[in-house]
């Protein structure tokens, strides 16, 4: 998010900065011979930074906070908790993965029997994240990994409960567009591991499947317009199925996108 908003994320790989450079990995690849994960050199920065004023006493909520001001970040930007979560993808071999290493180091390959959240039961939500869902004209639950992004998210004490109250106002998008192909390395990467954890949790991987996830605490679900067959699956769920195009290139107009999450309010008639 916040390389998003400063505008300089790395578009391509989704992640990191971009004009990156890798000397210091290389570096390190050249001692150990045990690197797998591909961390930037100004990403790095971000990193150290962060460790040293976590390890200080500062809490997630306010590193996050310097971080995004000394980025000229107007926007606020809060962690879901200043608690430790950590995501464990539990192999049907009884191997204990942390996410990262699923994702990034064995490529998603391991057949999954599920996912652990550790810590969730001792987390509490960061200060100010409750009152930003009770205060917010709209809310919208983004196209992440639904188990390995939002599940742990909901599962923080207060958080269903108090998108539930204000369901009328959320609005979930698709991260599944079943009708088209995955491109690109990354991207069929992605994919897999998200169809891999909700398997996990008994949910195909389908705009519907995401939907019956979520049909608790939103009340619209945006869809791709190629996946014309879930919107009856999606309504069938208790959810507004809004078709709009998710699979648009970088540079497409955001105008269909921004309207279907706002619905029916004058901000979706904002343009540009």
């Amino acid at each position: 998010m916040l390389y998003a908003l400063s505008g300089r994320l790395d578009a391509g790989r989704g992640w990191g900065l971009r004009d990156e450079s890798f000397r210091s990995l290389a570096a390190l690849a050249g001692l150990s011979g045990a690197v797998w994960f591909r961390l930037g050199d100004l990403d790095l920065a971000t990193h150290l930074y962060r460790t040293g004023l976590l390890r200080d006493g500062a809490s997630l909520t306010e590193v996050t906070r310097r971080l995004a001001e000394s980025s000229g970040i107007t926007a606020r930007i809060l962690p879901m908790s200043d608690d430790d979560v950590t995501t464990m993808v539990v192999g049907v071999d009884g191997r204990l993965l942390h996410y990262q290493e699923y994702l990034v180091r064995e490529q998603a390959t391991p057949a999954v029997r599920g996912v652990r959240f550790e810590g969730i039961g001792q987390a509490r939500p960061a200060p100010g994240v409750l009152a930003a869902i009770e205060s917010a004209t709209h809310i919208v639950l983004g196209p992440a990994s639904p188990v390995a992004g939002l599940l742990p998210i909901l599962g923080l004490p207060g958080v269903t409960e108090t998108l539930r109250q204000h369901r009328d106002r959320v609005t979930a998008i698709s991260p599944i567009v079943a009708s088209a192909a995955s491109t690109g390395p990354a991207e069929k990467l992605r994919s897999h591991s998200r169809a891999a954890l909700l398997a996990s949790i008994g949910l195909p991987a389908t705009a519907s499947g995401v939907a019956r996830l979520y049909r608790d605490v939103c009340t619209r679900f945006v869809y791709d317009p190629a996946d014309r067959d879930e919107a009856a699956r999606i309504a069938a769920h208790g959810l507004e199925p809004v078709p709009a195009p998710l699979l648009a290139a970088r540079d497409a107009d955001p105008a269909p996108l921004l309207a279907a999450i706002l619905g029916d309010s004058p901000s979706a008639r904002v343009t540009g």
